[in-house]
């Protein structure tokens, strides 16, 4: 104990060093718009090293450091023609597997593309998991053989992974062990099943694969063999959007768990038995917002925790000696939220992440076998020791009286008996995320030039149950837009904002929220900001359906069914690119032409059509730009016109 109590006091000291260690200046656009400077820390299974994705000034690296210390070597960069680093992972105690990605045209759209690499912590023999081609198969086929994705990383086989690919042989997605030292690939049984993924149990055989229906793209098939070896038997058959959830999570003690909403309109994680195909019982379920994931251990074959999001993150343990340490580092850092973000295979190197909604995440390394605790590096360090917007959640009642949360910044050194200009910033999506207490660098970005920030989680929004989520379905451009006016309604009673003096600035969902609050409530905002915006529903409804057909219900149930007149007429009523005539506010447009998620059709030809209309608007494409503006230079450049967009039609009295 007396250990813990150390490593207390360190902590403390550590993390008000590290916050005062910036100087306080004035902050602009460049600071913000920094991407994270380290990201995907993860420790090695001997506990003797930590390798993360680090946003170097020449692009994104993955680096390497002895654990305990802040000298980081570069093993691998990211090439000029690849725009994003998503993972690296340990495959033994010596060498990393890299998952980076490209945005690729095929037809007229843009997909996401992955491409594994093997590399020694030291850089050297650095290897590209990639099959050799086949001569059979069509064109479209070919090209799918090359698309790599990563099943497992064996850990109790440090030479090799289990990948899958799609195979023209079986016409369907087959499992290769791969050899990562000289990229050899074992095919490892045919896909018979036309199984899209697949699964592997604690020891690494595969055992679970998920499909769909021949002619039923709807009807998804589980299929299922004990200790992958065998016969596969169908256990499951789901309709999407029909009844209750069914998602695999892992296969634990020859049970599946599954995340599902059965019975108690919440996800929650249940035990499904293959042998029975039938649900067993409740692993965990909280009284009042969904399970998001599960916590595995240090080598990521069992599970030791879940995850769900209240205002922050929290992490519920099974095991009691998991619940004591998580205790400890929380209360390492006084006031600050904590994740323990990894571990090695003993849980005795642990890499801790500490931040506050006003204070950026922080790594910290922790030895809980020595009793030594360090500071590594910020996510964001031009914005350490800067005093940043709090953010508060807030209750509120919509107009058909269904309860809505959401939260509100205030931008620092508001003077007395004045009121700040407001930005409502709705999240994307819509369906599944939602906005919490964390910090957030778009939030902070706004409340930084001197506007408050309302965040509402409108009917729709994820992680409050199933019944706050499909409220609203097919509600686009009604009630979930009710629900944001509404929010600015609560705040105006409150009497803290000039909501008279507001904008709105949205990204993806939040964005078509923008464009459709301009001719619903022409009068209500100065202005719009539409980051990756959809402004015609119908066409995205339809593009949906075509290019992803597992989409194609869910599209039809949760946005509309186009086929149906009076859907698609709603679809028409609820799209700005028909409503020109009504815009008053001046309009920003912003959209990478290699969005993967909503096309960037969506703003252009908004732009020409509102141009021609006589509507003040601004449109700024980028040709390397993806839906997030993950790169750099795009990202940088997009703050600056927005920055100066605002302070144009939104100034702050």
């Amino acid at each position: 104990m007396k250990v813990f109590q150390k490593l207390l006091l360190t902590f403390g000291l550590m993390l008000s060093i590290t916050v005062a260690a910036s100087p306080k200046s004035a902050l602009n656009y460049q600071h913000f718009a920094h991407l994270p400077l380290i990201s995907n820390v993860t420790v090695s299974p001997d506990g003797k090293h930590i390798a993360a994705i680090y946003q170097a000034e020449s692009g994104p690296a993955v680096v390497v450091s002895k654990f305990g210390s802040q000298d980081i070597s570069v093993v691998a960069k990211l090439d000029k023609d690849r725009d994003r680093l998503d993972q690296v992972t340990w495959s033994g105690p010596k060498r990393l597997i890299i998952e980076s990605s490209i945005s690729q045209r095929q037809n007229k759209d843009y997909w996401r593309k992955s491409f594994y690499y093997a590399v020694n912590i030291d850089g050297s023999n650095l290897l590209q998991i990639m099959p050799q081609p086949i001569a059979i198969g069509t064109k479209w086929e070919k090209q799918a053989g090359t698309r790599v994705r990563l099943i497992s990383n064996l850990p109790t086989d440090q030479d090799h992974i289990l990948v899958q690919v799609f195979d023209a042989r079986d016409k369907a997605q087959s499992v290769f062990k791969v050899n990562i030292l000289n990229n050899e690939f074992e095919k490892q049984f045919i896909n018979k099943y036309n199984v899209d993924s697949w699964f592997v149990d604690s020891k690494g055989r595969v055992t679970l694969g998920i499909g769909v229906k021949e002619n039923e793209p709807e009807m998804l098939q589980y299929w299922y063999r004990k200790d992958g070896e065998g016969e596969w038997a169908l256990i499951n058959e789901y309709r999407n959007m029909s009844g209750d959830t069914f998602t695999p999570l892992l296969i634990q003690n020859e049970k599946l768990w599954v995340l599902s909403d059965r019975e108690l309109n919440r996800d929650a994680i249940w035990e499904f038995d293959p042998q029975t195909a039938k649900f067993g019982d409740l692993v965990y379920s909280h009284p009042k917002y969904d399970v998001s994931r599960v916590v595995m251990n240090g080598d990521r074959t069992r599970a030791i925790g879940v995850s769900y999001t209240e205002h922050f993150q929290e992490t519920h343990y099974f095991n009691g000696n998991d619940t004591s340490v998580n205790t400890i580092v929380a209360n390492s850092f006084p006031n600050y939220e904590t994740v323990i973000g990894s571990r090695d295979l003993s849980s005795q190197k642990l890499m801790i992440i500490a931040y506050k909604n006003d204070s950026p995440a922080k790594y910290f390394w922790l030895d809980l076998a020595e009793g030594k605790a360090g500071f590594w590096f910020s996510q964001y360090p031009y914005l350490e020791g800067q005093q940043l917007g709090k953010t508060e959640p807030f209750d509120y009642t919509a107009r058909d009286g269904m309860q809505l949360h959401g939260y509100l910044t205030m931008p620092v050194n508001v003077q007395a008996g004045k009121k700040p200009p407001l930005v409502v910033l709705p999240h994307g999506g819509p369906f599944g995320p939602r906005d919490d207490q964390s910090f957030d660098y778009l939030v902070q970005f706004l409340a930084n030039l001197g506007y408050a920030v309302v965040q509402p989680n409108f009917r729709g929004s994820g992680g409050y149950g199933s019944v706050y989520q499909t409220a609203g379905y097919k509600q686009w451009g009604l009630a979930m837009q009710n629900d944001v006016y509404d929010s600015v309604e609560w705040l105006k009673s409150q009497g803290k904002v000039d909501t008279s003096n507001a904008c709105v600035v949205g990204w993806s969902y939040g964005g078509y929220v923008g464009l459709t609050a301009s001719y619903q409530q022409p009068d209500a905002f100065k202005c719009i900001v539409s980051i990756a915006g959809v402004s015609d529903i119908e066409r995205h409804a339809r593009e949906n359906s075509l290019r992803r057909s597992a989409l194609s219900e869910f599209t039809k149930q949760a946005i509309g069914d186009i086929s149906i007149s009076a859907d698609a007429k709603q679809l028409e009523n609820a799209s700005a690119i028909n409503f020109l005539d009504k815009i008053k506010a001046p309009i920003l447009l912003i959209h990478g032409r290699k969005d993967t998620q909503v096309h960037f059709n969506q703003s252009s030809d908004f732009y020409e059509a509102a141009d021609d209309a006589g509507v003040d608007i601004d449109y700024i494409e980028y040709e390397t730009g993806t839906h997030y503006l993950d790169e750099y230079n795009n990202r940088l450049d997009a703050f600056k016109h927005i920055e100066k967009f605002l302070k144009k039609h939104l100034k702050a009295k």
